[in-house]
């Protein structure tokens, strides 16, 4: 088997010959070295030669009244390259027209393929352009890092999600934990202004003193009311502040002193199956 592969001729001595067995007429020699060219594993030369093979493949076919395995080499041939055509010069009139049935069939179909394979392409060049350039970032900067205190994430007033750079939210807990507790510390202070009445001493009001302490009740009531409200908003505050603590957090990148030995290098990067590979050029 070894010596078999050492002496077989390479794809392209192959082509030539089956393709001249074409020409001669000798097209079940023709279809048969063709098609063991064609089904051979891929390499940089046959997938030169590949799509010529398979138009002189679909000729043999034809030639030997085999319509329609012509046809279905014509629409693998069209698929692998929707812009494939024949050189009108190099084959019969009849197999030339069959060839242009089999692409006006499929055109709808090759002109989606095209439009698929665009896409595909322009995805590609955008991936690519993307992790070049994050690549040359990654190269030529460095990350300045900040340290985010835990303790930050355990003080009120929003205090916490401004440390996690949630400043819509900080604002939020701040104002309503900041008027829970002012509305707190109010009515703590007129409660205890009506428990301590100014009026001189033996000037009585018909039910003052009821008015006084149902006043009293209503801000104490309201005090304590506040005063837990700001705890729980508070103790929400805390729990989101750790719920979305990150201990560091890049602020932003400076430039990196390129060393000498590496001034002047040019980086590209593609994609490729499991992953990508970066070239250097000087």
């Amino acid at each position: 088997m070894a010596f078999s592969k050492v002496a077989r001729a390479d794809e392209f001595d192959d082509f030539i010959a089956a393709r001249d067995a074409y020409i001669n007429g000798e097209y079940a020699r023709s279809t048969h070295e063709l098609e063991d060219l064609i089904g051979r594993a891929n390499t940089p030369q046959l997938a030169l030669v590949r799509p010529t093979a398979r138009k002189y493949l679909a000729a043999s076919l034809f030639a030997q009244q085999h319509e329609p395995e012509a046809r279905l080499v014509i629409a693998d041939l069209l698929r692998e390259d929707p812009r494939a055509r024949l050189d009108a010069a190099s084959f019969e009139d009849r197999f030339v027209r069959l060839y242009d049935d089999v692409v006006r069939m499929m055109e709808p179909s090759l002109d989606r393929l095209l439009v698929d394979r665009a896409q595909t392409r322009r995805l590609e060049e955008n991936t690519r352009d993307a992790r070049r350039a994050l690549a040359l970032e990654l190269l030529g900067t460095e990350a300045r890092v900040e340290i985010v205190p835990r303790w930050q994430t355990f003080v009120p007033f929003g205090v916490g999600q401004f440390a996690n750079r949630q400043t819509g939210l900080g604002v939020v807990f701040l104002s309503l934990e900041a008027a829970f507790l002012l509305g707190s510390v109010a009515a703590a202070v007129i409660d205890q202004a009506v428990q301590s009445p100014t009026q001189p001493a033996g000037v009585f009001e018909l039910g003052a003193d009821d008015a006084r302490a149902n006043a009293a009740l209503g801000m104490r009531v309201l005090n304590w009311s506040l005063l837990s409200a700001f705890v729980v908003t508070t103790a929400i505050g805390v729990w989101r502040a750790n719920a979305d603590y990150v201990p560091q957090r890049v602020i932003n990148r400076v430039p990196r002193p390129i060393p000498p030995m590496l001034q002047g290098v040019q980086f590209s990067s593609s994609p490729g199956g499991m992953g990508a590979s970066l070239s250097l050029s000087f």
